[in-house]
């Protein structure tokens, strides 16, 4: 798997709130934890905002990528960053009451080990919220693209967009002794340009008046804030 696209992150304003960072603490709202662990966390800006919703909580940021998370160590000396794999359960020994993954499993195809690996992650009873694109047709998108150029090569394909049907979540989720036991549309309310960077994402109106997102690979994010619960 290729996905140099994260790198952006590097640049980007990590004490930017953001409206999924605001919806997905709001579904962790929903029930008393103690620990909360952002799976993906870049260069800290989810766990920064979490540890201010929940100061009383344990928050813990969790990155495989080394730059993301020298960054993220820099930047919020005060919190605690770890390196952690979902493509290895045991990368991670510490368990979580809650498990935030915003916009990281639609990276790898194999979504069946990540989520298998994440829930285990997880104590009983325990939440993972995600904010991902999903669809509500029992179809999983599977997409892969390549910089302009002369000859494919199938070593430089990138990864990162696959759209996963929610029927499949739900199924993998069961599989595991977990369940969907939330679920709703992401609707983003602000609008995005385009920029220089055409795989960062821009927005469209629809003919509703709402706000589609969509990048360079041309097709529309549905976008879904879901919590799965381990039984």
């Amino acid at each position: 798997m290729k996905r140099d696209h994260d790198k952006f992150y590097l640049l980007q304003n990590n004490k930017e709130i953001k409206q999924s960072f605001v919806e997905v603490a709001d579904a962790a709202e929903m029930i008393s934890f103690k620990s909360i662990a952002d799976v993906g966390c870049a260069t800290g800006a989810f766990p920064n905002y979490l540890k201010k919703r929940f100061p009383e909580a344990n928050v813990v940021g969790i990155e495989y990528l080394d730059d993301l998370i020298k960054k993220a160590a820099i930047d919020f000396p005060e919190m605690n960053f770890i390196q952690g794999n979902v493509l290895d359960k045991n990368s991670i020994a510490q368990k979580y009451d809650v498990i935030t993954m915003l916009g990281v499993l639609c990276i790898f195809d194999d979504y069946s080990k990540v989520i298998k690996n994440v829930l285990s992650w997880l104590n009983p009873k325990g939440r993972l919220i995600l904010h991902n694109m999903m669809s509500d047709y029992d179809i999983d998108v599977f997409v892969k693209y390549n910089p302009s150029g002369k000859q494919f090569n199938e070593n430089k394909l990138q990864s990162g967009w696959n759209i996963l049907s929610e029927k499949s979540l739900s199924l993998v989720a069961e599989e595991n002794n977990a369940k969907i036991i939330f679920s709703r549309k992401f609707k983003l309310n602000i609008k995005l340009e385009t920029r220089t960077d055409v795989m960062r994402s821009w927005t469209e109106e629809n003919k509703y008046g709402e706000k589609d997102i969509f990048n360079a690979l041309h097709i529309r994010q549905p976008q879904k804030i879901i919590v799965v619960q381990k039984t």
